[in-house]
């Protein structure tokens, strides 16, 4: 498995086609799609800014997205993570943390987290309502999150 850095919002697009949520938040600094041995893709993630804003949004980075196809091996997404993580420390010194979110909602208990070595620091809120003002959003996962952390 191997990552290529993306200049495109082909990986958007992607994302947004596969993903529970159906779209991709604006505002990415990092796309990567995520490789086979032979090359085919079979995933992407998106990094970027914190979307709490009172974190710091110069030295944290955020995995806003991030999906494998479900014909990947074991391991596999936190394999990603950990090249991911590999290449942040390469090409972003300035970021000293990462964080990510596992949904209540879906199911996700943060095994892949777990197993790259984040830890958990708290939870959200379970929110009534999504976006409103923006049809699109609507039908948000408005589920309790657990908000993982990890340095790069």
């Amino acid at each position: 498995m191997r990552l290529e850095l993306s200049r495109s919002t082909e990986l958007d697009r992607w994302l947004a086609e596969h993903h529970y949520l159906q779209s991709t938040p604006p505002g990415a600094q990092l796309r990567l799609w995520i490789l086979d041995d032979a090359g085919e893709r079979i995933g992407a993630m998106m990094w970027g800014r914190p979307t709490a804003r009172s974190l710091d949004q110069v030295a944290l980075l955020e995995l806003t997205r991030m999906y494998l196809v479900d014909e990947t091996e074991p391991n596999a997404e936190s394999r990603a993570l950990s090249l991911a993580r590999k290449h942040i420390r390469k090409h972003l010194p300035s970021i000293k943390g990462l964080i990510s979110y596992s949904s209540s909602g879906q199911g996700h208990e943060g095994t892949v987290y777990r197993a790259d070595g984040w830890f958990p620091v708290g939870s959200t809120r379970r929110r009534r309502e999504g976006w409103s003002s923006r049809a699109e959003r609507a039908e948000r996962d408005l589920s309790t999150k657990t908000r993982w952390v990890r340095s790069p």
